[in-house]
Formats: structure tokens, C-alpha cells, sequence
């Protein structure tokens, strides 16, 4: 049973990556954290409600008729922020379902790649649309070696792997220089796995920068552990690199 919180009081997270790159370790250690709920992936479902907002919000800048005979009848009375909070109310209570005592609730999504978003404008207009959707969105941007990465997991099938994660990478970090513009530092922090595996220290000092309630030992706790999840999982965790026997 799910107890709605009050919305004034939940504070939002979303970890934006792609395959492979540690998302889960992240994730799992987020929701060690007292209070915490991060959800896991959803198949990008936010992609389909972005669609259907661009398609209100062009129909409301384009057209007023409120006449029955007239082709746009109805969009005289669309309004678009009230179908926004109405969206905002679906994701939190459905998707996100937050516990009475959650004070901090998000998710991580990994479809940030070429075949969901060919350019980093679209990138950055969906992450816009998310901080429209979802007020006060704090975005953990993550990346990985593209070379790494590629041999990791399914990757390693993939015909054109270190070139598709390129380009991935490439855009997720023009983004995150978009979003920081915009949004300021407060709101969105880049981290890249190759460095935050040698040292937690960055992920410690993003999460804080973003005014999560990072708590130390929790959070080094549990990115020692080890992962089993996906293809080749039996291979070396995501996470738990030199640092964590020192």
C-alpha cells in the first residue's frame, strides 16, 4: 500500500545514462539511503507523455475554436498547464509511488541513446520537459568509457558499439552543459564512472552539490556491493573499483 505524500515535501532525482555504465550501483546506492526511493527503469515511458504535451501545446498555440464545426473544436478551452499537472499527479502516484515517510523519489532510465535521441537539442528538449513535468528535477548525468563500456554486458554484440556509444556520450555530456546553463549546478551534475569507480568521493560530492542527503558511510557501503543483474553478470560489479578495500 502506497501512501501519497505531500508533494510539497518530496524532493526529485533522476539518474540520465545509458547501459552498462554503473546506473545500478547508483541507484541501489540512492535507495540505501533512509527515506529514499528511486525507481529502476520504465522503458522511457516519459518519451510518450512529452509527445503528447508537444501535440497540446501546439494545438493551443495554433488554434481557439470553440465552435462544433470548426476542425480544432475544443482547443479554445486545452489548458496546457492543466494537463501538465495532471501528467505531474500520474507520474508521482503511479509510476514513482512514493511511500508515506519518502522525502527523496525518482528514477533511473538508460534509453538515452542514438535510436531514442539522434541529437543533443532533442536530448536536451526531453530533459526540459522532464524539469517542466516534474518542478525542481535534480538531474545525475552518467557516463562510462565508450570503449569500456562496450565490452561490457550486451554490448559486446553489438555490431557498431563503440561508435554508438560515442555519439551517446557525446550528447549526454552537450546536454549537461545545457541544462547547467539553464538550470544552474544545483540541478544537474555530470559524472563519469571511470573516475567515480576509482573514487566515491564524486559521487559523494555530485549528490551533495544536488542537495541529496548523502550519508557517507551508507552510500560507501553500498557501492561495495556486488551486482548480479542482465547478461554476463557473473562478471566484475559495476561499481567496487581500488578504493574499496582501502
Amino acid at each position: 500500500m502506497f501512501a501519497k505524500p505531500s508533494s510539497e515535501r518530496l524532493q526529485f532525482i533522476t539518474v540520465v545514462t545509458f547501459g552498462r555504465s554503473g546506473s545500478t550501483a547508483i541507484q541501489s546506492a540512492l535507495n540505501a539511503h533512509p527515506q529514499v526511493l528511486v525507481r529502476g527503469e520504465n522503458y522511457n515511458a516519459l518519451t510518450g507523455l512529452w509527445r503528447y504535451w508537444q501535440s497540446v501545446v501546439e494545438t493551443t498555440d495554433r488554434h481557439s475554436a470553440g465552435k462544433p464545426e470548426h476542425p480544432w473544436f475544443g482547443s479554445a478551452k486545452l489548458d496546457p498547464q492543466e494537463v501538465l499537472a495532471d501528467l505531474h499527479e500520474q507520474v508521482v502516484s503511479r509510476l514513482l509511488r512514493p511511500k508515506k515517510e519518502t522525502l527523496w523519489t525518482g528514477f533511473k532510465e538508460v534509453r538515452y541513446e542514438g535510436a531514442y535521441f539522434s541529437n543533443s537539442a532533442s536530448l536536451t528538449q526531453y530533459l526540459l520537459f522532464l524539469q517542466e513535468l516534474i518542478p525542481e528535477l535534480r538531474f545525475l548525468v552518467n557516463i562510462r568509457s565508450p570503449e569500456t563500456a562496450a565490452r561490457s554486458g550486451w554490448w559486446s554484440e553489438h555490431p557498431d558499439a563503440i561508435a554508438s556509444l560515442s555519439n551517446t556520450v557525446e550528447h549526454l555530456r552537450a546536454s549537461s552543459v545545457q541544462l547547467t546553463q539553464m538550470l544552474g549546478k544545483g540541478r544537474v551534475q555530470l559524472v563519469n564512472h571511470d573516475e567515480w569507480n576509482q573514487d566515491p568521493r564524486i559521487i559523494f560530492e555530485a549528490l551533495t552539490e544536488l542537495g541529496f542527503p548523502v550519508n557517507r558511510e551508507i552510500l560507501l557501503e553500498s557501492m561495495t556491493q556486488k551486482l548480479h543483474h542482465g547478461q554476463h553478470s557473473s562478471e566484475k560489479q559495476e561499481s567496487g573499483g581500488p578504493w574499496v578495500n582501502n
